[in-house]
């Protein structure tokens, strides 16, 4: 009878899903993540605020997206995030991140937790605190144009490939299978250029192209090859705090939701395709030895055993890199990490993004001083006069409003994503990143100059109406001097929105390498040092324009003679 009934408890507990198991002694084991009694660090101001902050993804369905309805964050993760916030009878506040920005916003302390599918790495655990265990596996599948030909990736070699900044992928498909990365700050913008044939196909995760490809949005895409580089999901708190009383205790709570189903339930309720991680993981954790459960934390070290935990993970990264000595005493002193100075790979990324970083910046402003002076000599000359003069100002005074009002970024997106998008659904041959982010930053620095050369050449002929229009043109341009330097250093300031259409510059690249385990203090401090050679550099060469102009004979005599 006794056997009977320990039978009927167990097909109970099976039924309705608690976190128990059967010892052999009879006693029934709950495993259940326990706050402590005095907690202190991050769990301690947790409680004490009153509510949970987690950062969870807003662009991966259905992991993490924005309801439809009513624009709240939903999905997998964000019921993880809010099941915790209810264990610790606080209230819950979800934030949006991104896969670059999210393991700097924890240990910023901006968020107290990141649930944000974010792959377990070598890298990223010298990053932040990754918690054991993990939680969800995935691996990197291409979504294509239903027809491409490419059946394995090594196929892809030289050709431009779509992917997210801060996927842990991102390396090994650019440095292994030399791919030409063409980086997007979200999974939306990779998705619209994938749309519009930017590239051959978007390089993500399995797990959010499958249920892409399901939705509306995905006629006419397939995912077309085979995944690659399986990796076990991780939730991340500060570094230092995994093994303090906030990690130990998200640590327990993952290992009670493994052991009592609560991923498989939520695996079901989103509609996901069955994950044999999650079936190993649940059986793993609810494993029972003579009375203790077999993955139990060590009463000495307070580790749980490394059989029950992950502990061979990807290297996605940079390998170890021998540094000369004089750089080892460096990093002694100081604790700067100057590897990256002698890792080819990111040497060459460096390279090529200040040379991205450059030529853009060149670019734009000769192009931003030839939109400007076009425009203001245009404006000048329609200026007054009759009517039909005036008419034609119209559209002029329309382009320069027009430029220097709308947001740059707006309009790499509008141009790159939306005229672009349409030109390519036309058939017709679409301008590159680079040549759409020459042209917007000309324009938008151009309609700024523009005024400023109209209104200098206003007050050059009302000054010496002896004068034609070009005669009074150089005096225009060095009476507006110091507003045409201001308006063509502030492109170079603008260049790093080219990131936006995966245009690999300066800026996007350090992120990169950062997101990859990069010294932050090193990379942004040599940022820094970069760009104000570059503004020194820019406005030394505009004090050679200003003199050639103060030298140029004008009505026969030079611009400082006249008295400009």
């Amino acid at each position: 009878m006794n056997n009977f009934l320990t039978l009927l408890m167990v097909v109970f507990a099976l039924l309705s899903g608690p976190v128990a198991a059967q010892s052999s002694s009879g006693a029934t084991l709950e495993r259940r993540a326990q706050v402590p009694e005095n907690p202190g660090g991050r769990l301690e101001h947790i409680l004490r605020r009153g509510s949970l902050i987690v950062g969870v993804k807003d662009d991966y369905p259905p992991m993490g997206f924005r309801d439809p309805v009513d624009d709240t964050l939903i999905g997998f993760e964000p019921d993880m995030a809010r099941a915790m916030a209810e264990r610790l009878g606080v209230a819950l506040e979800l934030v949006a991140v991104t896969s670059s920005n999210r393991l700097s916003r924890v240990n910023q302390g901006q968020i107290d937790l990141v649930i944000a599918t974010m792959g377990d790495t070598k890298e990223r655990r010298t990053q932040a605190g990754l918690i054991q265990p993990t939680y969800y596996a995935s691996g990197v599948a291409l979504l294509a144009q239903e027809g491409q030909p490419y059946t394995d990736w090594g196929q892809l070699r030289g050709r431009p490939v779509c992917m997210v900044q801060g996927a842990y992928y991102n390396r090994t498909l650019d440095d292994t299978y030399l791919v030409s990365a063409q980086y997007f700050p979200s999974a939306r913008d990779a998705m619209l250029a994938l749309r519009q044939d930017a590239c051959v196909g978007w390089a993500f995760d399995d797990v959010a192209l499958v249920s892409l490809t399901t939705g509306p949005d995905a006629t006419g895409l397939a995912v077309s090859l085979p995944s690659i580089l399986t990796a076990p999901w991780a939730v991340a708190v500060a570094k230092g705090e995994e093994d303090a009383d906030w990690g130990r205790f998200v640590s327990d709570l993952l290992a009670e939701w493994h052991a009592a189903g609560k991923f498989l339930t939520l695996q079901q309720k989103w509609g996901l395709l069955p994950n044999p991680y999650l079936s190993v993981a649940q059986e793993t954790w609810s494993r029972q030895n003579d009375g203790t459960f077999f993955c139990a934390r060590d009463p000495e070290t307070g580790a749980f055993s490394p059989s029950c935990v992950t502990t061979d993970v990807l290297r996605t990264g940079a390998p170890p890199v021998e540094v000369p000595p004089w750089a080892a005493r460096i990093q002694e002193a100081t604790g700067w990490e100057l590897s990256i100075l002698f890792d080819a790979y990111d040497r060459t990324r460096l390279t090529r993004g200040l040379g991205m970083t450059l030529a853009l910046s060149l670019c734009a402003i000769i192009g931003a001083l030839c939109v400007g002076i076009g425009l203001g000599l245009l404006n000048a000359v329609l200026s007054g006069g009759p009517v039909w003069r005036r008419a034609l100002r119209m559209p002029v005074l329309g382009v320069i409003t027009l430029s220097r009002m709308t947001p740059p970024i707006l309009q790499l997106y509008i141009v790159f994503f939306g005229l672009g998008g349409l030109l390519s659904s036309a058939g017709h041959v679409t301008p590159g990143a680079f040549v759409t982010a020459t042209l917007i930053f000309s324009f938008y620095a151009g309609a700024t100059n523009a005024v400023l050369i109209t209104h200098a050449l206003e007050q050059e002929r009302a000054a010496h109406p002896e004068i034609g229009l070009m005669q009074a043109l150089p005096r225009a341009v060095v009476r507006s001097y110091d507003g045409l330097v201001s308006t063509c250093v502030n492109i170079v300031k603008a260049a790093g929105m080219a990131s936006a259409i995966a245009l690999t510059e300066l800026i996007a690249t350090v992120n990169l390498i950062i997101t990859e385990g990069g010294d932050a203090s090193v990379l942004m401090n040599g940022l820094l040092l970069l760009y104000f050679v570059f503004v020194m550099g820019v406005m030394w060469l505009f004090r050679g324009l200003k003199a050639v102009l103060l030298r140029k004979p004008a009505n026969g005599a030079s611009v400082q003679e006249s008295g400009a």
